[in-house]
């Protein structure tokens, strides 16, 4: 893609707070062709937020087992596809899905999606107010319970200013009487790509304003509200495009990965109740409903007005609502860790103090802003998110040469370039037997198409000096580490080691470094096995896992989306 055209379609996706989802998502958002099937079948197509995948899983099972019909006499089967809550809003405005019926995580959702469908075509998507939830989990800051306990909690009600006053002193946890917690360090996911991400940001802004509802783009645009996102931005440790992730990574990384994490009240529970999951945590984790005010996820499910939507998909659509609103399948929502949208239907376990939650809690829920005010959000997020200090290292060992390996991995990484902002730094390593930098420590924004070209000009040949590539990559990297930036590795190899001479192993290498899920060493590091068997990929995943970043597996036809994933953590 060049570069006019990247501009244009980035401009044009942000003002539906979108720039990333569409590039990351064009060649596999899709839903498949399913089979045909009986005339007397009509089939519908649910898209809905991944959140609550079991649970829709669980209950459209008993649905489709009892053979619904509509007045016409056809059997109604239900085929539920989880996606990303804006993309899969997304794919219906650009016709990529046609799904009777859409269910995102939360309403956050409906004014960005309606908007992007009024300019496309001519309409909003959906009618909010026709929309009806199915189940609700609160949005909350998911802490580990000593470290809650510090703040006062469950006594004192916590909240974004807390977080605040803790992310911008320089003695971190040493303030609360436990320096040896160190500095506090925090996660949520981008807002591009995750519900929770945007409801993270849009709860910032109104902790920011002091205000639970009525916020305008004006506020956002004060200096304070500025100043007050960019502080609290400082102490993330990367972003990530899946909610679920951090609450997994939290969980086998324990205290030293992160302190605190923006997550839905139902992870905080899975965690705590499942017998498994407890017993991997470090401490028991708690659910922190801010005081300033949180937001509800919903998931609300709406009906598209779409000219593909007929009579017959409007009923069934109607009816397999109706089925998941029915008080059986709202009970069932309970074993999930989700609260059913049924407010008759007590919340009894799995909310307990001991799975980390209070079912008294939020006291104050937030209003979803305007379309332009979730714009404005997204703007200002943008300018002050935390940079990235990152280098890449490129494998250009001879075995690329095989079966297109090369070719898409470079074109992998381009794309990975397009999706950094411009403030970001950027440092290319090729290795084979040897190193090579192609370009060290180039700011983004006006060495991006050179750095394009460099990428797709490299030529493979020679050995594989893995683990020792890595370390002269990480001895870099320690030497320019920015407190202001996250600092970070991205690894992507084709073989196994077999031409290192300072280390051997995986273990050998990460103990070299004092890099464990326990250090304070503050780089990450993430890591793409391309086209390896297991023998390749395990010593990838012990690297990634002690430089508390993330694995990828990677194929010749998967390798762009393989970068382009990794892309949101930062």
């Amino acid at each position: 893609m060049d570069k006019r055209t990247l501009r244009t379609r980035r401009v044009a996706l942000l003002l539906t707070l979108l720039a990333l989802i569409v590039a990351a998502c064009d060649s596999d958002s899709a839903v498949e062709q399913p089979t045909p099937l009986p005339p007397d079948v009509l089939r519908l197509l649910f898209t809905y937020g991944s959140e609550k995948d079991a649970w829709v899983k669980a209950v459209t099972r008993t649905f489709n087992a009892a053979n619904q019909r509509i007045a016409s006499g056809k059997r109604v089967v239900v085929e539920p596809v989880p996606v990303g809550s804006v993309e899969g809003g997304m794919d219906i405005v650009e016709g990529r899905a046609q799904p009777a019926l859409w269910s995102p995580a939360s309403r956050l959702t409906l004014p960005v999606v309606n908007e992007a469908n009024l300019a496309a075509n001519g309409k909003p998507l959906v009618e909010e107010s026709e929309c009806r939830d199915l189940v609700i989990s609160p949005t909350v800051i998911a802490m580990w319970r000593p470290m809650a306990e510090a703040l006062g909690y469950p006594e004192k009600a916590i909240g974004w200013a807390d977080l605040l006053k803790l992310a911008t002193s320089p003695n971190g946890w040493a303030d609360y009487g436990k320096p040896q917690w160190g500095r506090f360090r925090f996660g949520h996911t981008h807002p591009d790509f995750s519900n929770s991400g945007l409801q993270s940001i849009v709860a910032i802004a109104y902790a920011a304003t002091g205000k639970q509802r009525g916020m305008t783009p004006e506020d956002i645009a004060k200096p304070d509200v500025q100043q007050f996102m960019r502080e609290i931005e400082s102490s993330i440790a990367h972003y990530g495009r899946s909610t679920g992730f951090f609450g997994e990574a939290m969980a086998l990384r324990g205290t030293p990965y992160l302190s605190a994490a923006v997550l839905y009240e139902n992870i905080v529970i899975e965690n705590n109740s499942d017998p498994i999951k407890r017993s991997r945590l470090e401490f028991p984790l708690v659910a922190i409903y801010p005081k300033e005010g949180a937001l509800l996820t919903d998931h609300p499910a709406c009906i598209p007005d779409m000219p593909y939507m007929t009579a017959e998909l409007r009923e069934a659509a109607e009816l397999y609502r109706k089925f998941l609103l029915e008080e059986a399948q709202q009970r069932r929502a309970l074993e999930f860790g989700f609260r059913p949208a049924d407010p008759s239907i007590p919340l009894t376990a799995p909310f307990t103090p001991e799975n980390g939650v209070d079912p008294r809690q939020p006291q104050t829920t937030l209003a979803v802003p305007s379309a332009a005010t979730i714009r404005a959000i997204r703007e200002l997020w943008e300018q002050q998110k935390r940079p990235v200090n990152l280098t890449m290292v490129f494998d250009i060992s001879g075995s690329m040469r095989e079966r297109n390996r090369m070719e898409n991995a470079r074109n992998g990484a381009a794309a990975f370039v397009d999706q950094l902002s411009d403030s970001d730094r950027l440092t290319l390593i090729a290795f084979n037997d040897k190193q090579t930098v192609v370009f060290d420590d180039l700011p983004v924004g006006p060495n991006r198409e050179r750095m394009k070209r460099e990428i797709l000009s490299l030529i493979p040949g020679g050995g594989t000096a893995l683990y020792d590539s890595i370390a002269f990559a990480i001895e870099r990297q320690q030497e320019r580490l920015s407190r202001d930036a996250i600092n970070a590795l991205v690894v992507m190899t084709d073989g196994e080691d077999n031409q290192s001479k300072r280390f051997l192993d995986a273990t050998a290498l990460m103990d070299r470094f004092g890099m464990t899920a326990e250090s304070e060493v503050d780089i990450s590091i993430f890591t793409i096995g391309y086209d390896l068997n297991e023998a390749g990929l395990r010593p990838l995943r012990i690297i990634a896992e002690r430089g508390r970043g993330a694995f990828y597996e990677g194929k010749v036809e998967n390798i762009r989306e393989v970068y382009l994933e990794i892309s949101t953590f930062f």
